[in-house]
């Protein structure tokens, strides 16, 4: 190897070992983001606490009236859902709320994508409603004013409501 071959290999060689440090440091959202079910009034409800500048502000995300619920599963749902939504924000993977029927029984699931089912193999059931229920309508009034849609999605037009599970003025 002559001088000129061996001074490529010493310029290029930091400068590749620092892109690849520089791509696999990626910024962790996991500090900025915290889900939690706020259980101090009579209905409990999914909390999002966004830290905006060092400062630390709480966003409803679902509410469990007690219509859909008895006082003990709205709480463990409540419980339930918060963790399994933190998991969500902890690996960055984007996904949306959506209610459907699955086996016969109305659910709120968490989705990768619009346009799938909580019988897709991606999905997640965060809980299950009383057979009763309409589960499109009962998510609607579930969701948080800075989660919902500006107006419920017309059943004619589309069969199921997909909420984004970041709010619309999301910061990141």
């Amino acid at each position: 190897m002559n001088k000129w071959q061996s001074w490529v290999i010493m310029g290029t060689a930091p400068i590749l070992t620092l892109g690849a440090i520089v791509a696999v440091s990626v910024p962790s959202r996991a500090n900025s983001v915290q889900i939690t079910c706020k259980t101090n009034d009579s209905t409990p409800k999914v909390i999002l606490s966004l830290a905006k500048n060092g400062t630390p502000k709480d966003y409803m995300m679902l509410n469990f009236l007690p219509k859909y619920f008895s006082a003990v599963n709205a709480v463990q749902n409540c419980q339930n859902t918060a963790k399994s939504l933190q998991a969500v924000y902890d690996t960055g993977s984007p996904k949306y709320l959506t209610a459907d029927r699955l086996n016969d029984q109305p659910v709120v699931c968490a989705v990768e994508r619009r346009g799938i089912g909580c019988n897709h193999y991606s999905a997640q059931v965060l809980f299950i409603l009383k057979p009763v229920d309409n589960p499109s309508q009962a998510l609607y009034e579930m969701l948080g004013s800075d989660f919902k849609q500006a107006q419920r999605s017309d059943t004619r037009t589309l069969s199921r409501t997909y909420t984004d599970t970041r709010p619309f003025w999301w910061p990141f």
